[in-house]
């Protein structure tokens, strides 16, 4: 995700704007081709099989190549041939950003330097790179509870990208207010860890999710939309738990609810914005009451 890595980042330092890195990363995404497409272009797997590992990453953590080479679909080697392929056939974040005139070449050329010094990165590493800067993100006022917020975050980031199409562009973590939103996703994780999550966003940005998460064709916010919108936030917190079970850590998940014009009153926590091509998340994170 060497990308979203490296738009967030001219994000952070101020060299683009929220609305110019939605429309670099829209545009870049436009032209790139899907590792599952060029799998079954290049005989490797059927479309059923992309299924499978589309379906197996709404419950683990990992990317479409990863899974696809644990199924036995393909061979490491050929999973790097089609990154490789994958890489060649789209234009790449610079040269989307020189030719919407974002930046000049100069301009670019010491950013990119910048970037490479501030990541400590190797070549290979900035290739294969699978986290979001989250640079502007500042949770160590929370405590103990710095690595979990760190850790949801991510892993909602990554999730935006394979499950609603979208590329994320993060704002600046503050505390939460009692701003009231269209709509509230929420939902509760308990057990060692305690954690209330939720989404906040207004009735075009929940219907865009609910579209891009259930893949039906929704004009206007139903029970269906809201029970799509609402499944996309336990699918990410089914995953969390996952990836916490992994480590040692045993989670439960209490059932998601959506509400309208409401926010709970919490005693500290933070509000997240994100923006997306097709709206704005607040995300909602606390210590759960």
């Amino acid at each position: 995700m060497f990308n979203q890595h490296f738009g967030q980042y001219l994000l952070n330092q101020q060299k683009i704007t929220a609305k110019q890195l939605i429309e670099i990363m829209d545009y870049e995404r436009s032209v790139r081709v899907k590792l599952g497409v060029l799998a079954m272009d290049a005989g490797l797997m059927t479309g059923a099989q992309v299924e499978t590992i589309h379906h197996l990453q709404r419950i683990k953590d990992k990317r479409f190549g990863e899974l696809a080479v644990e199924q036995g679909y393909m061979t490491y080697d050929q999973l790097e041939d089609l990154l490789q392929n994958q890489h060649s056939r789209h234009l790449g974040l610079s040269q989307v950003i020189i030719d919407k005139e974002y930046l000049t070449l100069e301009q670019l050329e010491a950013v990119l330097l910048s970037y490479k010094e501030d990541s400590q990165l190797s070549a290979e590493q900035l290739q294969t790179i699978d986290v979001l800067n989250l640079g502007k993100i500042d949770f160590k006022s929370a405590g103990s509870q710095e690595k979990v917020y760190h850790d949801y975050i991510g892993l909602l980031q990554r999730n935006i990208v394979r499950f609603l199409d979208a590329d994320p562009a993060i704002g600046k973590n503050a505390p939460i207010d009692h701003t009231l939103s269209k709509w509230l996703v929420q939902q509760t994780i308990t057990g060692e860890i305690s954690l209330f999550t939720g989404l906040a966003m207004d009735d075009d940005t929940l219907l865009e999710i609910a579209r891009h998460y259930s893949g039906e064709v929704l004009t206007e916010i139903d029970e269906l939309a809201k029970d799509s919108a609402a499944e996309f936030l336990n699918m990410v917190n089914g995953i969390f738990c996952v990836n916490a079970s992994n480590q040692g850590v045993e989670l439960d998940l209490q059932l998601q609810t959506i509400v309208q014009n409401q926010l709970p009153t919490f005693k500290n926590g933070y509000r997240i914005p994100i923006n997306l091509s097709f709206g704005k998340i607040d995300v909602i994170l606390s210590v759960a009451e």
